[in-house]
């Protein structure tokens, strides 16, 4: 699967994982299929560890998990969930919520959630989520759960949802940060990465920086 073409449409839908995929290596190729490399048994290893990490042990484990990514069960529910009930707050309400709290996870979620009640009401974090399933799609490529034909579709089909969604790479990967952030906490690395990686949002800056032609045309 892996030698088959990637023309410059695919190659672009690919991007949509980017940030994720630098998130956790920033030895992957991003210009390639599953942004692992096939032939290094560390790098398969690897791709390994993270399918198990969020609970994807088959090819139905994996489409499980991408339908709940793309009706948004997984991260924009939750966060719309408490949004909702948080647009009904005065600023002094809110802060009285927020400082009965006792959870480091959960006043992160609240701030995010407050800060963005109205502008995600729509979006919600639908680009975090889509990002997410390109991302599984390609770790899950690496050993077989899906074939070329079967990704190739839902590749095109997650761009009509994501252009229909947002108007450029820079919105998109705004939400990409802000849904990480919601989900995994400021600056707080995810169980499932290397050692010593960056923040999504620092990855954000040193992506458009290195591939500066990939993230113009929407």
């Amino acid at each position: 699967m892996n030698t088959e073409e990637i023309t410059t449409q695919i190659q672009k839908q690919l991007n949509f994982s980017a940030l994720l995929l630098k998130k956790h290596s920033d030895e992957v190729d991003l210009e390639s299929w599953f942004g692992f490399n096939l032939i290094n048994e560390w790098h398969i290893k690897s791709a390994k560890r993270l399918l198990k990490y969020y609970g994807i042990h088959s090819g139905l484990h994996l489409r499980s998990a991408l339908f709940e990514y793309e009706t948004g069960m997984r991260v924009s529910a939750p966060f719309e969930k408490l949004a909702a009930s948080l647009r009904l707050d005065t600023t002094s309400s809110f802060e009285t919520k927020y400082n009965a709290l006792n959870n480091v996870t959960q006043e992160h979620q609240y701030t995010l959630a407050w800060k963005y009640r109205f502008s995600l009401k729509d979006q919600k974090l639908k680009g975090y989520e889509l990002a997410k399933y390109v991302f599984l799609m390609r770790l899950g490529g690496i050993l077989n759960y899906m074939e070329f034909e079967e990704i190739t579709l839902r590749l095109s089909d997650v761009e009509v949802l994501l252009k229909n969604t947002f108007d450029s790479w820079g919105a998109f990967h705004r939400n990409v940060c802000i849904g990480d952030e919601f989900m995994n906490g400021r600056g707080e690395q995810d169980l499932s990465s290397y050692p010593g990686i960056l923040t999504l949002w620092e990855c954000y800056q040193r992506m458009h920086i290195n591939y500066p032609h990939w993230f113009k045309e929407w």
